[in-house]
């Protein structure tokens, strides 16, 4: 029967997709999603049928460099009844994040949070609204997924007084805290903002709440990104709509003072084209721009733009290509991908994956040794569909967890609720050995921690379950 339906959802998506081709319906936009959603829980659902059949509990397997489809929605669905057809899927449930984009997402060792997001037919799931208020389009809520119980729970949403700047907002988490900085509203540009919010999600009550600050803040933009270096918010490029740049303020946390540090002008300097949707890497001394665009332009990946701290100038490193891929060896220029940074035996690695160039779509996924400037394309490791305009998050394990974003599938652009995780890196064998121990035991997280603690599990994986 589940074949059936999963057949009969596909057929249904093939010919939603060649009428959006000619007609461009908002409601079968929606439609397309919720049937890529349920055609998703149906395929983990046979799968975890075949698997059951085939074997009473499946030998586990460490699966380095490989994107897996985490699957959250069985747990979600066991948690509701059960319900997973394409009726619920229409109504109002609020067991798991909707398909969006422009979101972004931070993780620590045992949890992902997601902040905001973009979806215009978001509209059109709320009670069956067909109201075309715009704000609508936007997710005024903040997520958290547990890893360890494949759960996902609702810890903000438009009852609390979070920000109207809900989409391609820059954020990080620093030690337990959350910050979320700058921002735009819908429609894109119109409303900007350049304040900086606070969440700490162990704390209660749990509120996102705006630091007052003084100094000489950056203009209100969006697309911007930061980063922490030495007790400094680094705050770099971003757009209002209009124009694009790549100057530098930064943030004293301790003071909370802001001051710009560089003002780039390409008419006396020789300094890099302002943009938006690029990431960051850092070292103690030095932040690198990867990729970013503007409206009509996308930046290349062989030469990039690095600002010296110390020295307060900007520099270009020219990167070397990996020789054991298609030529040119080099990821393609891109924006709107994800970017995380990992410390390995190697030194410090940046996984880039997915993005597009306005033209393009792309589902690779490629590494970047910073203290060598050597790319290598990671040739287990690639996405299921081209994905643009999601996020990524990596635990201090390496483990990288990408969410949402719009997939590039014949010919049409889907929204996601998706999550993928993948090892970047090996990590350490107790890591691995607790992830086979949460295999075998799934009803663990259910054990309290004093009991974990007397089994002989180490505290750092007893304080994951009971953060």
């Amino acid at each position: 029967m589940r074949i059936f339906q999963l057949l009969v959802y596909k057929l249904l998506a093939r010919a939603i997709d060649t009428v959006n081709r000619y007609f461009d319906v908002r409601r079968l936009h929606y439609i397309r999603e919720v049937l890529e959603i349920n055609i998703g829980t149906l395929v983990h659902q046979l799968n975890e049928s075949s698997q059951t059949m085939a074997k009473r509990k499946a030998i586990y397997a460490f699966r380095p460099f490989e994107v897996c489809d985490v699957d959250y929605r069985s747990s979600s669905s066991s948690s509701s009844g059960g319900s997973t057809s394409l009726t619920s899927r229409l109504g109002t449930g609020r067991h798991f994040p909707k398909a969006r984009s422009g979101h972004r997402i931070v993780c620590s060792d045992s949890s992902v949070y997601c902040f905001g997001g973009f979806n215009p037919n978001n509209s059109l799931a709320r009670d069956g609204n067909h109201d075309q208020r715009e704000d609508m389009y936007l997710f005024q809520e903040l997520w958290k997924y547990d890893m360890i119980r494949k759960e996902w729970t609702l810890l903000l949403d438009s009852n609390n007084d979070l920000p109207a700047e809900l989409a391609s907002n820059a954020m990080l988490l620093c030690g337990e805290t959350i910050m979320v900085f700058g921002g735009t509203g819908y429609p894109f540009g119109v409303n900007c903002s350049n304040r900086l919010h606070v969440c700490v999600p162990r704390r209660r009550p749990k509120d996102l709440l705006e630091v007052e600050v003084k100094g000489d803040p950056p203009p209100p933009q969006y697309g911007q990104a930061i980063v922490i270096n030495d007790n400094y918010l680094y705050s770099i490029g971003g757009t209002n709509g209009f124009e694009y740049t790549l100057d530098i303020h930064r943030l004293h946390l301790p003071s909370k003072t802001w001051e710009c540090v560089y003002e780039c002008n390409q008419n006396i300097r020789e300094d890099p084209s302002g943009r938006y949707r690029h990431e960051l890497a850092h070292d103690d001394s030095k932040i690198y721009v990867i990729g970013g665009g503007t409206s009509d332009a996308v930046f290349i990946l062989s030469n990039i733009p690095v600002y010296d701290i110390k020295a307060n100038k900007w520099e270009y490193m020219v990167t070397k290509p990996d020789p054991l891929a298609n030529s040119p060896g080099i990821p393609t220029a891109r924006k709107c991908h994800s970017c995380v940074q990992i410390r390995t035996d190697q030194g410090l690695e940046v996984i880039v994956a997915g993005g597009y160039d306005g033209v393009n779509y792309y589902n690779d996924i490629w590494k970047l040794t910073l203290s060598t400037m050597q790319w290598k394309k990671m040739q287990k490791s690639q996405l299921p569909y081209p994905l643009f305009f999601h996020d990524a998050a990596v635990t201090s394990d390496g483990c990288m967890h990408i969410f949402g974003g719009i997939r590039y599938n014949n010919n049409t652009n889907v929204r996601t609720d998706t999550l993928y995780r993948m090892w970047t890196t090996i990590p350490r064998l107790s890591v691995i050995a607790w992830e086979a121990l949460l295999h075998y035991i799934p009803s663990l997280p259910s054990r309290t921690k004093e009991e974990l603690l007397e089994a002989g599990i180490p505290r750092q994986f007893v304080d994951r379950v009971h953060e």
